[in-house]
């Protein structure tokens, strides 16, 4: 069962940050909300609008949800298929993202463009949809959004000012003070969501609706100017701030959120019937210098749901959508390790047969819970694929990033999994500061011992995303950082661009070469028969 929801009115709202509280909404005559989901990866629902959806209709109101999807337009393939001509895309892709020349910077954004996503390349037809079901008669609209739907979102907002609907903006990356100060702009906005607001979720409605102002509550960003008082002043000096705030506790008390709605998906237009599934928020270690995800709205600090709760909703969701497939979205999900056991041993007499897949973290010393026999354990319980981060195959670049892996106990777990007959995928990157050739070629070693066992690599460029540890270190410290030159901010999307200096050097870009070749041939494979129902999800 899901957690108990405590109803209250909105007189005694809020009493604690982490219980629900529904405002009486009785004389609204169930107002309409329209989802918006700008998430769309094309192969399943969305965590985030599921949750959503749940909540407010145990509100009291009336919920649709607009999946792209379900008028043609396909999100991001995670993970698509690599073609003949694989490796020149990834040489094409390499060559033009680190050239400074501004010519093969607009061809890299021309090329860019064609291959984005139709959801990407379509927001007239996303805004056109929005202003059918606007016509039609809706009270407020919610856009949960990633950072590249910028344009989608602003034109949602000119539609929802012309027609005085109040407009709701929130996603995963608006908890950066700098990124929430670029979005604030948009037209029509009348809430951005920046932190965990499953508590305040019906209250922050029922204001805009209302035309009162939601940002006193937590999660949601303010940038009505403060007084505060001026550091190192007298006492009772104040000095008024116009950077935007923001109370963001995070949600603790897991288990008392409803389970996920997903009944308003366009089930019949997936290629699969794939459950989302999110057993905790945050990372158990947490502290990788590049990574955005524990910087997000729910990456701070690490908290997990009971092991009794996740299997609940798993039987909820199989007997709800005949699901049989689920993939754990939680950006590790062996952080809590006990419940990593529970869910092995308690899956499949919940939803019999079912396949799965996750992301694991796989640790420095220590029990991470991927022994070969929770390995094993779990290709019983029907995982069919494992993801993980290697990042290189240089111990010294990978303690730069505060990665908390080491590679002899990573090469133990890639032999272990091929032994539980897994389908591995790992995650890579390149131009990491302080990445010399030498580093690179040791990373294309890696790979070629370990060719047999990994499926899969998702390979990427080192990115400085706003808000990130290493982000924070750079502002601070830039002469520590001395390869890493034309630094310039685009918190808008959350990037900072940069050039790093060491792909000036050719002995470093033909390294890079011969690591793209490896990674060329490793993805050419086929996919194992066992894990090819999630082909392209993760």
């Amino acid at each position: 069962m899901a957690g108990t929801v405590v109803w209250d009115s909105v007189e005694h709202f809020p009493l604690s940050p982490n219980e629900f509280h529904l405002v009486e909404i009785s004389a609204l005559s169930e107002p309409r909300v329209l989802l918006v989901d700008l998430n769309n990866f094309a192969r399943y629902p969305s965590v985030a609008i599921g949750y959503l959806s749940a909540i407010l209709k145990q509100g009291g109101y009336a919920v649709e949800v607009f999946a792209p999807l379900s008028t043609g337009l396909t999100g991001v393939a995670r993970e698509p298929k690599t073609p003949w001509w694989g490796r020149a895309n990834l040489e094409f892709r390499f060559r033009t993202g680190i050239s400074r020349s501004p010519v093969v910077r607009r061809i890299r954004r021309m090329y860019a463009t064609r291959a984005s996503s139709r959801l990407a390349r379509s927001k007239n037809e996303v805004t056109a949809e929005v202003a059918r079901r606007l016509d039609a008669g809706i009270d407020v609209v919610l856009v949960s959004t990633y950072l590249m739907y910028h344009p989608h979102c602003a034109e949602i907002g000119r539609l929802c000012e012309e027609r005085g609907v109040p407009l709701v903006v929130g996603g995963a990356y608006f908890h950066a003070q700098e990124v929430a100060t670029e979005w604030l702009k948009l037209p029509g906005l009348s809430a951005l969501i920046g932190a965990e607001v499953e508590p305040h979720l019906c209250e922050i409605v029922r204001r805009v609706i209302a035309g009162e102002s939601a940002g006193s509550l937590p999660g949601v960003w303010s940038d009505e100017p403060l007084l505060q008082t001026a550091p190192g002043s007298l006492p009772g000096v104040f000095v008024q701030s116009d950077k935007p705030r923001i109370q963001s506790e995070p949600l603790k008390d897991l288990d008392s959120i409803p389970f996920a709605d997903y009944s308003e998906f366009p089930w019949s237009l997936y290629p699969n019937v794939i459950v989302p599934i999110i057993t905790g928020r945050g990372c158990g270690w947490g502290v990788c210098s590049f990574c955005s995800d524990i910087t997000s709205t729910v990456g701070r600090t690490y908290r997990s749901r009971s092991p009794e709760n996740v299997l609940a909703e798993i039987a909820h969701q199989h007997q709800k959508h005949g699901a049989n497939l689920f993939v754990f979205v939680d950006l590790k999900l062996n952080s809590n390790v006990p419940l990593w056991r529970e869910l092995i041993r308690g899956i499949q007499k919940v939803a019999p047969g079912s396949k799965w897949i996750a992301a694991v973290h796989v640790g420095a010393r220590g029990d991470d819970g991927l022994s070969l026999e929770d390995l094993q354990r779990a290709r019983e319980a029907g995982m069919v694929r494992i993801t993980t981060g290697l990042e290189v195959g240089s111990q010294a670049v990978l303690d730069k990033m505060a990665k908390g892996t080491d590679l002899e106990i990573t090469s133990q777990f890639l032999r272990d999994a091929k032994q539980a007959d897994l389908s591995v995928q790992t995650t890579m990157m390149t131009g990491y500061p302080g990445e010399s050739a030498d580093d690179v070629d040791l990373t294309t070693k890696f790979l070629q011992t370990h060719e047999t066992e990994i499926e899969r690599v998702k390979m990427n460029r080192f990115q400085i995303m706003s808000g990130t540890i290493f982000a924070r270190q750079l502002e601070k410290s830039p002469h520590k950082f001395p390869q890493v030159t034309d630094v310039e901010s685009d918190h808008l999307n959350a990037q900072i661009s940069h050039h790093y200096t060491e792909n000036d050097k050719r002995d470093y870009r033909n390294s890079i070469s011969h690591l793209l070749k490896r990674v060329h041939i490793i993805n050419r494979k086929p996919l194992s028969l066992a894990a090819s129902d999630f082909d392209g999800v993760m």
